[in-house]
């Protein structure tokens, strides 16, 4: 088996049975999978036990040869337990799930950042991509973007701002405000920096579904030719793109999934 070569070191973390098909217990076996080899999806760990997370599930459970039902059932979790006792390595390297891991979660101002702490921007940066799965190099380039890597960037016809341009409403969830995102360090914003990604998730932990967790979290996973606008367009198909033109680079007069996760890639 692939988990094998794995070295002992100690046992920090173990996976239970869900009590449904939504919660803190599925995104441990989301994480669990997912540091296996398994894929559970486009979305990442969401906590929702979905089809991707059922297919992950069954591709685990016909490896170590028990019945596939992609139920996460308690042979399966046996299974997975005996797993990370036998391969504290891996073990050691998951945290236990909490609500802010479950998909859509309405706010997030209780999520505990003392594990991100540091009072250098670059070690606390690399802190914050080891809880969540991803690349600093990538949370970087979508500052980069957005800000400039600027804590005081205020957009001025839609009030966004900070490093990764929190919309007031956004903030509000976050447990704080606009303005007192603007007055904080690069060092402080990066507490919500992290927050707002634990509450709206990563996808599959790439560059292009990161920032789609930023410009626009429905659409993290979708087709890349899906469009998000259109020039002349009523309603809100019409403002993303009046908003964003600057992204149509080919003038086509649509703004899609691929132009936006093209605009960051520049900072790669």
């Amino acid at each position: 088996m692939r988990f094998k070569e794995l070295k002992l070191i100690n046992e920090s973390f173990t996976v239970s049975k869900p009590e449904g098909l939504r919660g803190p217990a599925v995104a441990d076996i989301q994480k669990t999978l997912k540091a296996l080899g398994f894929s559970v999806g486009p979305m990442g760990v969401d906590g929702i036990l979905g089809p991707y997370t059922e297919k992950g599930i069954k591709e685990f459970q016909k490896l170590v040869q028990m019945p596939v039902t992609g139920h996460p059932d308690q042979e399966t979790v046996d299974h997975l337990n005996k797993i990370l006792q036998d391969n504290p390595t891996l073990a050691a390297g998951l945290t236990p799930s909490t609500d802010a891991d479950v998909k859509g979660r309405k706010s997030a101002a209780d999520i505990d950042t003392s594990t991100i702490q540091d009072p250098d921007f670059n070690r606390k940066l690399e802190k914050i991509a080891g809880q969540l799965g991803v690349k600093a190099s990538d949370l970087i380039a979508i500052m980069k973007q957005e800000s400039g890597v600027n804590p005081s960037a205020v957009n001025s016809s839609s009030g966004a701002t900070g490093l990764i341009q929190f919309m007031p409403s956004t903030a509000n969830r976050l447990g704080t405000s606009t303005d007192e995102l603007r007055r904080m360090s690069a060092v402080d914003q990066l507490d919500y920096v992290y927050k707002y990604f634990k509450m709206t998730g990563v996808g599959n932990g790439t560059l292009g579904d990161l920032y789609m967790a930023v410009f626009m979290p429905k659409y993290v996973g979708a087709n890349d030719n899906t469009v998000l606008g259109q020039a002349g367009a009523d309603g809100f198909s019409g403002r993303v793109y009046s908003q964003n033109k600057g992204l149509d680079r080919n003038k086509d007069g649509k703004i899609t999934v691929a132009d936006v996760k093209q605009s960051v890639e520049r900072f790669a």
